[in-house]
């Protein structure tokens, strides 16, 4: 495989072409090696059929936007940019109802956050599903999904 350290400052112009057809070589080697792990894959799952009428068509397609770009409305992502900043600003103004959630909390603070959601006395009072690399309790995105889901399931648990 062609591997090069920094392709910035690499002399593409007078690489050797034998060096070149190696690495194209290689590269077209384990680009096969995959396809036919991906095939193996695919007829073990059952969902052959479903890669070949429905994934593998538009395949071309998202090529060809990948390659000449895609037209975008400046106006409608205008629009939907708004729309989004608006729902934020209410769903923040919802949480800020809640009774758990002081008004002087920065919820864009990770620290609050943490303490909204873990540490305070008045807060949630949930456990941590994950940590940082610093051992403190994290609020990162997944980990937030993670809170979001367990929550949901004791929902319908209760629910029923």
């Amino acid at each position: 495989m062609l591997t090069i350290d920094n392709p910035r400052t690499f002399d593409w112009a007078n690489m050797p072409i034998v060096e070149c057809a190696e690495g194209n070589a290689a590269d077209a080697h384990f680009t096969l090696k995959l396809f036919y792990i991906f095939e193996e894959k695919l007829e073990e799952l059952g969902v052959t059929k479903l890669y070949e009428t429905l994934v593998s068509p538009v395949t071309e397609v998202f090529a060809d936007i990948e390659f000449a770009g895609l037209d975008v409305s400046q106006e409608v992502l205008s629009d939907v940019g708004r729309e989004l900043r608006i729902r934020n600003i209410n769903a923040e103004d919802d949480l800020y109802n809640c009774y758990r959630v002081e008004k002087v909390d920065n919820l864009s603070s990770n620290k609050d956050l943490i303490d909204i959601l873990y540490l305070r006395d008045t807060g949630f009072g949930l456990y941590p599903p994950d940590k940082t690399a610093k051992n403190s309790p994290s609020v990162s995105a997944p980990t937030l999904k993670i809170l979001l889901e367990h929550i949901e399931e004791e929902l319908r648990k209760r629910s029923n």
